[in-house]
């Protein structure tokens, strides 16, 4: 049994969105130092595969509800605080933190970009940018020098040294849901929706990283989720014959859109949505998006019959964070549906092998992890 088209799920943001309403009254920025111990010991394990650093969100103390940016080694070890914020990712070097984090009073509005710079020995984070809006965190560049993030409905890059330029603007009553950097940092794809409204038509444009003219490259109205890989950027779009979301991959200029699965779609799900790709785009980390839940998919597009599956048990609510750049490991996020505005406490990070057998618990509790180094 198929549902119907369900609403819009932006790629990341989705996820980002269920951890939005810790932020508020985050304490103000804090020097690096041990995480003190707070939960069971999780399991490590030599993930030689994976990259070199770690990152999660975690409650600042065992009675606190306040999200934390915690770094750590890749296999979980040695977690340390950066400071407050949520959510945080990783620089693909293994160098910086950016996140976003919300006022301390309860009574202001705004959001602010915050940079944590891992191996400086002089300042360790600083103030990129300030918003009146809530900021909401899209990704870092492949080479490490610029973060894309929405504010309202613009789409903003802010590298890390330099000032913030709007690179696209959907205009008043738009909405701008999801985007990604080209694997060379050139260009952006983004997903743009005619309006808030979530039946509105979403297409995919593409804009130079330096801004400039946009190109929009699908005209179904109903192409969302875009992620840039080496062989082209791969997206959800449903179609007036299933009407829940599949992926697509399309080339750069917009030519040549290819089906790339078609899964059975149950309730409460809406369809798949990509998430991250291993560095040669043969392994595709994706999720499956639903009502107040998840399951993290992955997808083996190394032949023409590509085969799609989900990860681990069947029937677990998981969020597919980030794939290790060979593909063979898998980051998640476990036990979403016990998830509440302010508990992380049924919630683990977790990394799985691509066969989906014998998964490594990292950290407990956290979640919406990234990888870097």
């Amino acid at each position: 049994m198929q549902v119907t088209r369900a609403a819009r799920f932006p790629r990341r943001l989705w996820l980002i969105c269920a951890s939005a309403a810790c932020l508020c009254g985050c304490l103000a920025l804090l020097g690096l130092r041990p995480l003190a111990a707070r939960a069971k010991p999780p399991q490590r394990t030599t993930l030689a595969s994976a990259a070199g650093r770690l990152t999660y969100i975690a409650p600042m103390s065992a009675t606190s509800t306040a999200p934390e940016v915690v770094l750590a080694e890749a296999n979980g070890s040695h977690p340390q605080m950066l400071g407050p914020g949520g959510p945080a990712i990783l620089s693909p070097n293994g160098k910086y933190v950016a996140a976003v984090t919300s006022p301390v009073s309860q009574t202001s509005h705004g959001s602010s970009l915050i940079l944590y710079s891992i191996l400086t020995k002089g300042e360790r984070s600083r103030t990129l940018l300030r918003s009146s809006d809530q900021l909401t965190l899209v990704a870092w560049s492949p080479n490490a020098n610029d973060i894309a993030v929405i504010d309202g409905d613009a789409l903003v890059v802010v590298p890390r040294d330099g000032a913030a330029r709007t690179v696209a603007r959907g205009g008043t009553g738009t909405a701008i849901t999801g985007a990604s950097f080209a694997p060379n940092s050139r260009r952006l794809v983004y997903a743009l929706a005619s309006s808030l409204l979530v039946s509105a038509p979403v297409n995919l444009w593409t804009v130079a990283a330096t801004g400039g003219a946009s190109t929009e490259i699908t005209h179904d109205g109903s192409s969302q989720s875009p992620l840039w890989g080496p062989n082209g950027i791969i997206y959800a779009r449903a179609t007036s014959t299933d009407p829940t979301y599949q992926l697509w991959i399309i080339e750069a200029n917009g030519h040549d859109p290819v089906e790339l699965t078609r899964v059975a779609v149950d309730a409460p799900f809406s369809g798949l949505e990509p998430i991250a790709l291993s560095q040669n785009g043969k392994h595709l980390l994706a999720n499956m998006i639903g009502q107040n839940t998840a399951q993290a998919w992955v997808v083996d597009l190394s032949s023409k019959n590509v085969l799609a599956r989900e990860l681990g048990p069947p029937g677990a609510a998981t969020i597919g964070n980030a794939i290790s750049p060979n593909g063979k490991v898998i980051l998640l996020t476990n036990g979403y549906s016990n998830l509440s505005d302010d508990d992380f406490s049924g919630l683990s990070i977790e990394a799985v092998p691509w066969s989906g057998l014998s998964p490594t618990v990292l950290a407990a509790p956290g979640a919406f992890a990234s990888w870097g180094g």
